[in-house]
């Protein structure tokens, strides 16, 4: 199973493809690869019916304080706060702390049967977090523009109203020109 996914996981990053990632990695984590067998607590990646804010809330609590009491494995405690905390379906997920279990995971515990997923949900959230990073680029650069829009369109409307301005001056000049051409004509013609 373990050579299966990297084996996939090389394929995916060969391709850049980030769903694949994440499809690869979801598909690690619920075709019983899952830390079930251990006595910490995980959220059932079964969604129906079972889930609710609190089950993740209280996965994510046991398994952070049997880690830092070290009770039980601590790769499966990291495994668990890792998923727990990336979970899709956990209206508190956070990413950084996800990250950070699975690479803690990675580095601290390199022979645990788990390394193999963890370095898949890391590579799809880093992938999350250079899509966040890039669409936050993407805004910055689109509101930059939208200033920069507006402060043509303010010069533009200037501009223009300096030419109506210019034009007004041009017109009066004309009619006073024609004026005095009358008044040099008949002071002439006497």
């Amino acid at each position: 199973m373990t050579r299966r996914i990297s084996v996939l996981a090389g394929r995916m990053r060969s391709s850049k493809s980030f769903f694949g990632v994440a499809v690869l990695a979801a598909g690690a984590l619920f075709t019983g690869c899952t830390t079930r067998e251990q006595s910490l607590p995980i959220v059932d990646p079964n969604p129906v019916g079972s889930l609710n804010p609190g089950n993740f809330d209280i996965a994510l609590k046991e398994n952070q304080k049997a880690f830092a009491e070290k009770k039980g494995p601590a790769d499966v405690a990291l495994f668990n706060i890792g998923v727990v905390s990336a979970n899709s379906l956990n209206p508190n997920k956070d990413y950084v702390t996800a990250l950070a279990a699975f690479k803690t995971l990675v580095k601290d515990y390199p022979q645990s049967p788990r390394v193999e997923q963890a370095k898949v949900w890391i590579q799809a959230l880093e992938q999350i977090q250079n899509n966040a990073d890039e669409k936050q680029k993407l805004a910055d650069e689109k509101q930059k523009l939208a200033d920069e829009k507006r402060a043509l369109t303010r010069d533009r409307e200037k501009l223009s109203q300096e030419r109506d301005k210019l034009n007004y001056a041009i017109e009066k000049s004309r009619q006073l020109d024609a004026d005095i051409e009358k008044r040099r004509r008949r002071s002439l013609g006497r």
